[in-house]
């Protein structure tokens, strides 16, 4: 059952992501030709410091899934529903304290923003708009958990495919008739909270004893376990925002918004791949949250390696294809010259985008074995890191230099994780899983350095020449990265997982 769930997860959880790639880049596209990259970097930056001032959600949800994964597993409604219930009475505190926060901030938002040229009042409207937006997903959405934990993920990711696509497709429709990006705002906050509503009104019906326990307390003793894991999660959400959240504004505060657009631009097209990564990656949460209740050391080093094996065969073939294609994906289908970036930043880009990526392994499994209280001192540093050395080379390497600081950040945390995971947990050595990381990085360069040019001498301009050397260098990468393992027995684990996958059976 475990392998069936973790499969439907993953499979709406990617079929929505690739669907929103699609919409995604042509609503994009319309915002950059139609308002200009000034616009772009704009909403960039404003979303940016909402998602900072949204730290104040302290990580509960986090803390309230991990202890339901046991709730469920041992079918204790009262706890599942003194959970849920301890989950309502926080989310309705953080949304006023996100409130509050963000109109202490919106009188001086205006101050990130450099060499803009917008009206102060429409800056702090658009602001306004998005801090409404976020304080009612808090409001509303906090039932989702309990579909998480119960496996049933896929449920969120078609309801949140639905919203995306209508939000994405008003957007484009408002901004080609009337160029008013504050009524898109509105459109898409009415969408958001109707969707939201469905889906309370699903799990209530789902799980009916929630409304007929709505008013049953926690008990003390799983209380304070929450509030022990809230403690540790709250100082690592705060300084993991902070690195999320920081490049664009340092970028919009100390070089331009213009800029700031730009670099939009092309996050873009990195975190459109990264979220089919991560929307996978939480479709295995679950799944493994059961696994390693067993206790079984060997084996969930050996299921961490088959899952980090499996990344590192899709993120390398998409980070090769995004250092070959990204620079004429920009100039000849999406956008055009004026929004090109030079390609010391691509390469930059593209591998903070290997790195993010091939550390959500370490991240889901830090998760699920409840490692809180290590990941808060990881995500300080991490963040230290980030601020220093993005801080020290934006004055010689403009958004380079950002970047880099960034890619050193990723690299300290995965170092960090391994060290907790293998020394705290596990208690094995940590030098296997390490090997293997640095033999899935050098293959993944050599690959990128060796397409790099073999697409700039196949590439045509055109949509037939770009799909043609999309797919010559997509199927190029992954033979190459599948070759140097195809007689290991991680490859061999994979093909037997998805044998019995197609037999329809499960462990």
């Amino acid at each position: 059952m475990r392998i069936k769930s973790a499969f439907k997860n993953s499979f709406f959880g990617v079929l929505g992501q690739l669907v929103l790639i699609v919409v995604g880049f042509f609503c994009q596209r319309t915002m950059n030709l139609l308002m200009g990259a000034e616009l772009v970097g704009l909403n960039g930056v404003i979303s940016n410091v909402i998602a900072i001032l949204s730290v104040s959600e302290l990580g509960i949800s986090t803390a309230v899934v991990y202890n339901l994964y046991s709730a469920m597993a041992r079918q204790k409604e009262e706890e599942i529903a003194g959970l849920m219930n301890l989950y309502r009475r926080a989310y309705i505190v953080f949304a006023a304290a996100i409130f509050g926060l963000g109109m202490a901030v919106m009188p001086f938002i205006h101050l990130i923003l450099n060499e803009v040229t917008f009206s102060l009042g429409y800056i702090r409207l658009v602001f306004l708009l998005w801090l409404v937006r976020t304080v009612l997903s808090y409001l509303l959405s906090y039932k989702r958990s309990i579909l998480i934990a119960d496996q049933r993920e896929y449920l969120i990711s078609i309801v949140t495919l639905i919203v995306n696509v209508l939000n994405y497709s008003s957007t484009i429709l408002i901004l080609e008739l009337t160029r008013n990006y504050v009524l898109a705002l509105g459109v898409n906050i009415a969408v958001e909270v109707a969707s939201n509503l469905w889906l309370a009104a699903y799990v209530n019906r789902k799980y009916p004893y929630l409304l007929r326990l709505r008013r049953v307390p926690l008990e003390e003793s799983i209380v304070g376990k929450v509030i022990d894991n809230i403690k540790n999660i709250f100082v690592m959400r705060l300084f993991t925002k902070l690195l999320l959240s920081t490049d664009k504004i340092i970028v919009s505060g100390m070089i331009n918004t213009v800029i700031a657009g730009l670099y939009t631009n092309y996050c873009l097209v990195t975190q459109s791949v990264l979220n089919i990564m991560v929307a996978f990656a939480n479709a295995l949460k679950p799944t493994l949250g059961n696994l390693f209740l067993e206790g079984d050391k060997e084996k969930d080093i050996r299921v961490l390696r088959q899952i980090t094996f499996l990344f590192f065969i899709t993120c390398s073939t998409a980070s090769v294809c995004v250092f070959c294609l990204v620079t004429p994906f920009v100039r000849d289908l999406w956008l055009n010259e004026g929004y090109l970036m030079d390609m010391g930043f691509v390469a930059a880009m593209t591998a903070q985008f290997y790195v993010t990526s091939m550390g959500l392994p370490l991240e889901i499994v830090m998760g699920v074995t409840g490692l809180f209280h290590k990941e808060r001192n990881i995500a300080i540093l991490t963040t230290s890191v980030n601020l220093v050395i993005s801080l020290a080379l934006v004055g010689r390497l403009g958004v380079v230099g950002i970047t880099i600081g960034t890619i050193a950040a990723y690299l300290v945390q995965i170092g960090c994780r391994m060290g907790v995971f293998f020394r705290e947990y596990a208690k094995r050595s940590v030098l296997p899983y390490l090997a293997d990381l640095a033999q899935y990085g050098a293959v993944t360069l050599a690959e990128a350095v060796i397409l790099y040019r073999l697409a700039g001498r196949v590439y045509r301009s055109g949509l037939a020449g770009f799909l043609l050397t999309a797919l010559l260098v997509a199927f190029l990468a992954l033979g190459c990265s599948l070759l140097p393992y195809c007689r290991s027995w991680k490859w061999k684990s994979l093909l037997e997982t998805a044998g019995r996958l197609l037999r329809g059976r499960s462990r």
